[in-house]
């Protein structure tokens, strides 16, 4: 059993395989989320120009972007659909920053949390995590230089890596029960990991990302575990605290 993975990604799973299943919260975040005019743009800040790089994303379509400032750094998050009719395999994104003179203020760079599991249909048993047809897949790069001020970004550019391969889907890992809790001023999910793969995971991860209604990436929430999840069990998780809830949350496993 062994796993196909990127070079390129760099928070990439590689230990069993590339981990995701998506999963929405059953309930209303708590404290009610708080509008702005850009909850219903795709692109955030408003104004901010994105555009694809020579050789763009291929079948992965940029669909929403949030640039904003973190505690520490400026973080990003972004969202791409598989616009072709095969799954796109072990992706990454990478992006380069701006400023209005067109001057170079950053890079960053992070391996795509994906929905499906796959078997290379070689014999090898190698499973790689793809992006469906159709399928939506997440990034959050949040370790952008410190001294970048987010409103000083003018430009966004940015491209993909991913593999075409002759696979079939399997079972995989999937995220049940996700809901909203309110912690102080802001919100974790709790819910829970079930590994559907014949391996067991070694410290499991879930990555939530609180979105607005029109799936734009607020942030992310992570969960991580110390235990091994056997085949078949699960794993009870609890994130950190973030503080915008959004209108509903994506769930991805992000590590195993």
């Amino acid at each position: 059993f062994r796993v196909f993975s990127s070079m390129f990604a760099k928070p990439f799973i590689t230990l069993t395989a590339s981990l995701l299943a998506l999963a929405c919260s059953d309930d209303q975040p708590s404290p009610s989320p708080t509008r702005d005019a850009n909850d219903d743009s795709p692109i955030a800040p408003a104004g901010l120009n994105v555009t694809a790089r020579a050789g763009g994303c291929g079948v992965l379509e940029l669909v929403a972007l949030t640039l904003r400032e973190g505690t520490k750094n400026g973080e990003l998050y972004v969202a791409l659909k598989n616009a072709g009719t095969s799954p796109a395999c072990s992706p990454s994104f990478s992006a380069e920053l701006y400023g209005e003179a067109e001057q170079p203020l950053a890079t960053g760079l992070g391996g795509l949390l994906v929905h499906g599991f796959y078997r290379l249909t070689d014999g090898s048993e190698t499973v790689a995590g793809c992006v469906a047809p159709g399928e939506v897949a997440m990034v959050a790069i949040t370790d952008l230089p410190t001294e970048l001020a987010t409103t000083n970004v003018s430009r966004v550019t940015y491209g993909c890596n991913f593999w075409m391969l002759d696979v079939e889907p399997i079972d995989g890992v999937r995220v049940e029960d996700v809901r909203t809790v309110a912690r102080g001023s802001g919100v974790s999910y709790t819910g829970a990991l079930v590994n559907g793969l014949a391996v067991p995971l070694a410290q499991p991860s879930v990555a939530v990302f609180p979105v607005t209604r029109v799936g734009r990436p607020l942030g992310v929430a992570f969960g991580n575990g110390v235990v091994d999840v056997p085949p078949g069990a699960s794993w009870e998780f609890e994130t950190n605290t973030v503080t915008e809830a959004g209108d509903a949350s994506v769930a991805y496993p992000a590590h195993g």
